[in-house]
């Protein structure tokens, strides 16, 4: 994990909300539907995904946009919606390997320094890039920002 200062991140793609899964829950097949239909469409930019609209009252419900990273409105996708997390800090967690490991070991990291209260987790979205198949790297925002958006 590394603290890094980001600007906004806008990301276009497919909504799915997640009432029934967990942050870090490694199957839902409206999410796999959302990227097939995705790749489907060869997108303008490379591969991310948005979580935003967190539930706070339990910190596990949200909507994941998943689709590609993009500068502007102009680089949307008919059909797609346009989601973006703010700038500030955020801390940078990066997993490499094979599905589904990939992923557990990801979220693995992100409560093991929740727990040991290395981050303080703002609810404003975070975001995941896709550099390859076999690697995902999460930021997550923390810091003053997180204080600032606790109720």
């Amino acid at each position: 994990m590394e603290f890094v200062e980001l600007g906004e991140t806008l990301v276009a793609g497919l909504p799915v909300r997640s009432p029934k899964r967990p942050l870090g829950k490694l199957r839902d097949r409206d999410v796999e539907r959302a990227w097939s239909l995705i790749l489907q469409r060869d997108p303008p930019g490379s591969l991310a995904s948005i979580y935003t609209d967190h539930s706070e009252e339990n910190h596990a419900y949200y909507t994941q946009v998943v689709g590609y990273r993009c500068s502007s409105i102009d680089e949307v996708l008919r059909g797609h919606v346009l989601a973006r997390v703010p700038g500030g800090l955020y801390a940078r967690f990066a997993s490499m390997g094979e599905f589904p490991d990939l992923v557990r070991g990801l979220w693995d990291q992100v409560r093991d320094a929740e727990e040991s209260g290395r981050i303080d987790i703002g609810f404003t979205g975070a975001f995941e890039c896709y550099p390859n198949e076999y690697r995902i790297d999460l930021y997550i925002p923390v810091g003053p920002m997180a204080g600032e958006c606790r109720p």
